[in-house]
């Protein structure tokens, strides 16, 4: 009986302690090494600031572009998958969100998705999206239907490539077959 008694102490103490973990690993938050999920701006201004706020301050886009931008860029909404431990990601996003903001664009129709290295979500965001590398940045029509996506780096500058996206010029990014 002691016997029995001391394998169901064992056992309840083993599940509480994988109920504790498994809590622990859906309880991430924005600022966590390990978080995979939706993020706003607020997120980079607030746990991102020391990568976030010095790229998107020292970045100057062109204004003539800029003003080009502004025309066409509402008529599209933006998915962003990227990785907050990527250089390329700390590179791009505070661009990505200042040429946005310039544009006046309405950042509801932005989602940013932040990936783990083997680029996944924990709530599979990225199914069906192919998406192999980060940043990607990809733009949908207003149907949902994607139209282009820059892929990990712009081929001129990220200003330039989004305005031949949604401007309907040739575009390719540098995996695009």
């Amino acid at each position: 009986m002691r016997k029995l008694i001391y394998l169901y102490s064992i056992s309840l103490v083993m599940l509480i302690g994988f109920q504790a973990a498994a809590q622990q690993q859906t309880n991430e938050k924005p600022g966590d090494e390990t978080y995979t999920g939706i993020l706003h701006q607020e997120d980079f201004k607030n746990h991102y600031y020391s990568w976030f706020s010095p790229a998107y301050t020292a970045f100057k886009p062109s204004k003539a572009t800029i003003n080009k931008i502004a025309e066409h860029i509402n008529k599209y909404n933006i998915k962003v998958f990227m990785g907050t431990w990527c250089s390329d990601s700390q590179r791009e996003i505070p661009h990505l969100y200042k040429i946005l903001e310039l544009a006046n664009y309405d950042l509801e129709n932005l989602e940013v998705y932040t990936m783990d290295e083997y680029k996944t979500t924990a709530a599979n965001y990225e199914k069906g999206l192919n998406i192999q590398f980060v940043p990607s940045i990809l733009f949908f029509d207003k149907n949902g239907k994607e139209v282009n996506r820059i892929v990990e780096f712009p081929q001129e500058t990220l200003e330039t490539d989004i305005l031949k996206i949604i401007t309907g010029q040739d575009y390719k990014n540098v995996y695009a077959e």
